[in-house]
């Protein structure tokens, strides 16, 4: 039989169908191909980033080798924290591993508060309705301080690289204490090209309680910490995406995180929230755009509703913030060191590293010095559990100090301190 032209257009289906089955076939394996290749480089890059880690310690601070491509880590938080569809996170992953974004050059960006700290010294903490004295009478001194302000100079006196100076955003007011406000942050180095004065305003103040163990209990003044408009809120988006990472807090209002937070998930940068400051809820859609949220254990328990006694109360908690959203849950635990609950679920703890001197002096800025501790070591390529064990260190050396500020290590300082040893496993 001479064939027919129905003959012909089913010849010409069944070719097409084969070609469509083998044009998909081929893209199902090129796309295996991509994630067997992208595990493979991760890995290679998550040893590599802790090795350069090391290295760099043994070196010293004045060693200029870096790593130019992102830690595997702050990849895996930033492309969390975006949820790309699957075919786009491989890509972009891609990206980032072969060096399309440099994160190690890249800033780190802190977005908060800015406060002048004054520093009373007490034998006790005042009952309701009690009037006491000041421990000393030289009591009341004036510091920097603000934990906005807290981990911008700590990130700047823990990076090692000039050209890698953090960007601090903040409201400064229009008072006798801007211009010192201004200067010590200018003097540890920190870029404040983007901040922000606000005509008319105090600034931001901390009444500072401090015991003789060294615990201290706070009242914050907002000033112009508090009167930020959605407008500068929204023009932050530029230094948002030129960021390796942003760290926030909770002493301006919620609709600046909140801004951040998205701007940065646009970009894909990772984000780390330092729960502490003024106490309010925190929302479900602010949890999912962090990489890590990091309370204490009183703010844990606050924002969960949970005991938080022991380790296993502690963990439940943290799964809580989970379940509602969050990924890495960082958790200061005081004497009892740290814990983080990672987003695949894994439980890294971290003991205390021994204070300098053995005597805690003031504990205003330990938390401070921790958070900003962990986004440097991260920054750099190290593991979340060198990273936890970097900032034990620069943690245990603030507290051996009086105030804010002044009491924030350096690089060399925390070098000398930290150990592999003091890792967890």
């Amino acid at each position: 039989r001479r064939p027919t032209l129905a003959d012909e257009s089913e010849s010409e289906r069944d070719t097409d169908c084969e070609q469509q089955c083998a044009g998909r076939f081929g893209t199902m394996l090129v796309r295996v191909a991509d994630v067997a290749l992208l595990c493979l480089l991760n890995l290679a890059l998550t040893d590599a980033a802790n090795a350069h880690f090391h290295f760099r310690r043994s070196q010293g601070s004045g060693t200029d080798h870096h790593l130019n491509q992102a830690s595997a880590t702050l990849v895996k938080s930033a492309l969390e924290s975006t949820r790309p569809p699957s075919t786009n996170r491989a890509l972009v992953t891609l990206s980032l591993l072969r060096g399309g974004d440099s994160r190690a050059a890249k800033p780190i960006l802190v977005v908060g508060s800015m406060n002048v700290d004054i520093i009373i010294e007490v034998d006790r903490v005042p009952a309701r309705d009690e009037t006491i004295t000041a421990r000393s009478p030289t009591s009341g001194r004036a510091v920097p301080g603000g934990k906005g302000a807290n981990q911008a100079v700590a990130a700047s006196r823990l990076s090692p690289h000039a050209e890698r100076r953090p960007q601090f955003v903040c409201q400064f007011g229009d008072d006798v204490h801007a211009d010192m406000l201004k200067r010590a942050l200018l003097d540890n180095h920190v870029d404040i090209t983007g901040c922000f004065s606000l005509q008319g305003a105090p600034s931001g103040q901390g009444y500072v309680l401090l015991e003789p163990d060294g615990a201290a209990s706070s009242v914050v003044v907002g000033g112009a910490n508090a009167m930020w408009g959605e407008e500068q809120a929204a023009a932050l988006a530029s230094l948002v995406s030129g960021a390796s990472v942003v760290l926030l807090q909770r002493e301006v209002p919620e609709h600046v995180n909140e801004a951040v937070a998205r701007a940065a998930v646009a970009a894909g940068v990772p984000v780390i929230q330092d729960v502490g400051g003024e106490e309010r809820p925190i929302s479900d859609a602010l949890l999912s755009l962090l990489a890590y949220i990091c309370p204490n254990l009183t703010e844990l328990k606050r924002l969960t509703g949970l005991p938080t006694e022991t380790e296993d109360e502690v963990i439940a908690a943290a799964r809580a913030l989970q379940a509602r959203g969050a990924r890495g849950v960082l958790v200061t635990r005081g004497g009892d060191g740290s814990l983080l609950l990672t987003a695949d679920g894994q439980v890294l703890r971290q003991p205390c590293v021994p204070v300098p001197g053995g005597v805690v002096v003031d504990a205003t800025a330990a938390g401070d010095a921790f958070r900003a501790g962990f986004a440097v070591a991260l920054v750099e390529g190290a593991s979340e559990a060198h990273a936890l064990a970097f900032a034990a260190a620069a943690g245990a050396i603030a507290v051996s100090r009086l105030g804010a500020v002044p009491s924030l290590p350096t690089r060399a300082e925390v070098d000398a301190l930290f150990s592999v040893s003091d890792a967890p496993t």
